[in-house]
């Protein structure tokens, strides 16, 4: 029976043969082999790069969207870098055709999150959503410098305040 960390590894494994195949591709002495396929140069990085990225996120279910994509795009960087050092076309052009491909599958991920927000709390605001969200840690509340009240504490008669009583002041016990 499957699983879905049977996808997951399934997805994993997808991942690193798609990695390579780009690396092999980007780096070999494949120039012009999109053009087999019908495929400028710009779409065919903004395709392999997109690719990538939807891939990763069915294999790292548990990462954020943001910090796979941007380790995607860094991937598309180095491999720029990379063929700058092969003597080969590595280009900025290219890689923002990587970051077009990137933000299409990043912004369709995107899309299908306000979609489930709109359908399982629609009536919400995005402050009250956040709220909720478990993954975010509970912060305490901030406390605002109160101004001093005018009747003068036990410790303020002779115009010493204490430590303890300054942070408690500071910080009421909750």
């Amino acid at each position: 029976m499957f699983k879905p960390v049977h996808f997951v590894a399934a997805a994993r494994l997808a991942l690193l043969v798609g990695s390579l195949t780009v690396a092999v591709l980007t780096l070999g002495p494949f120039q012009g082999l999109e053009q087999v396929f019908g495929l400028s140069d710009k779409a065919a990085h903004a395709i392999a790069f997109g690719g990538l990225l939807a891939v990763s996120f069915l294999a790292f279910p548990r990462m954020r969207r943001n910090d796979l994509a941007i380790a995607t795009l860094a991937m598309g960087a180095a491999v720029e870098v990379a063929q700058i050092i092969a003597h080969r076309d590595g280009n900025i052009p290219d890689w923002l055709a990587d970051a077009a491909g990137v933000l299409t599958v990043y912004g369709a991920g995107m899309i299908e999150t306000v979609r489930k927000m709109a359908r399982e709390q629609g009536d919400l605001t995005f402050v009250q959503i956040a709220a909720m969200d478990r993954r975010r840690g509970r912060r305490r509340q901030a406390t605002a410098f109160e101004p001093a009240t005018a009747e003068p504490s036990f410790g303020e008669m002779d115009g010493v305040v204490s430590f303890a009583e300054r942070a408690a002041r500071r910080f009421p016990a909750q």
